[in-house]
């Protein structure tokens, strides 16, 4: 491996390839197989994102990957839609540190993630203005029920900030799915709207619903490829939805940080998942053990320096 003064990150990454060994040989292979998506016209990618990403700074990042379609369905925790609204109104992620007195952050009303605190009072001010939006999509909606794409849809062309991942959604017309929309801080907000509207007038959203759009966005696409950000129920989503609709994934990148001995599903092989009829046995694959945070920003730089500025894709 040789390393010289003024690389470019593309650079690294293939003198990693060149090495091909542990993380950094893994790390290069991922960036073969995300450009090699990309380039895949026929290719509907999918990304599924879990643990703390948006506040921890990764939420421009997706937003930008989605603007250019290199990023075709998101699947995502409803934690992280929250802190991509909570910033969109104005709210704010800091850095902190994790070795604080938690009961000082407390009694401040500062929470915590990790080295990440948010202050209470923009999730406040983000609660209310959100219930809002319910308001205003249950009135016009009529009694329509949502599936949680439609309900993210909804929000995202209600946003101006550019940096939103919904608001880039709405813009690119790429559905975002939120299997499990109750557990987060969306299922309070709803509570908030319904306890304030007779029961004709709250909002309806179905978690069964967007089943059917999710199965057939896979099932008409000649490929699938898929990056996993942590694992959890949006990994689990795609590659189930790959399994049911019959196609199975074509292209796989898993960063995480979890163990296959378990059983849990954030840390099993994705050679694990060909059983299930979830990945191809041909797939071009790769599993990276390693801070997502680090890992998937190198992943980016790379392969959009491969690509260049002039490359476009296509709407899927």
């Amino acid at each position: 491996m040789n390393l010289e003064s003024k690389m470019t990150i593309d650079q690294l990454i293939r003198e990693f390839g060149r090495s091909g060994c542990f993380g950094a040989g893994r790390l290069a292979t991922a960036c073969d197989i995300y450009e090699r998506m990309i380039r895949d016209k026929e290719c509907t990618i999918f990304i599924a994102i879990a643990g703390a990403v948006v506040p921890a700074g990764l939420r421009s990042i997706i937003a930008d990957l989605i603007r250019r379609r290199f990023v075709n369905a998101v699947v995502t925790t409803g934690a992280n839609i929250i802190h991509d609204l909570l910033e969109a109104m104005g709210g704010h992620h800091y850095k902190g540190h994790w070795n604080i007195d938690d009961s000082y952050l407390y009694k401040s009303h500062i929470f915590r993630i990790y080295d990440i605190f948010v202050p209470e009072e923009d999730f406040m001010k983000e609660d209310f203005e959100v219930a809002k939006m319910f308001d205003e999509i249950a009135e016009e909606s009529k009694g329509h029920i949502f599936s949680s794409n439609e309900l993210m849809a909804e929000i995202g062309k209600r946003l101006k900030d550019s940096d939103s991942i919904l608001r880039a959604s709405h813009e690119a017309k790429v559905p975002v799915f939120v299997p499990a929309i109750r557990d987060s801080e969306f299922g309070y907000i709803h509570w908030l709207h319904a306890s304030r509207n007779p029961p004709k007038g709250v909002l309806q959203v179905d978690a069964f619903k967007e089943m059917s759009d999710i199965i057939n966005l896979a099932a008409n696409s000649p490929r699938m490829g898929m990056i996993v950000l942590g694992g959890g129920v949006p990994r689990n989503t795609v590659q189930h939805t790959a399994a049911i609709a019959s196609k199975g994934i074509d292209y796989a990148i898993l960063i995480t940080m979890d163990r296959p001995e378990t059983g849990g599903l954030s840390g099993s092989t994705l050679r694990e998942a060909t059983s299930w009829g979830k990945i191809k046995a041909q797939a071009d694959k790769v599993t990276i053990i390693g801070d997502v945070l680090i890992a998937f920003p190198l992943i980016v730089a790379s392969v959009l320096e491969r690509l260049g500025d002039e490359f476009g894709r296509e709407k899927r």
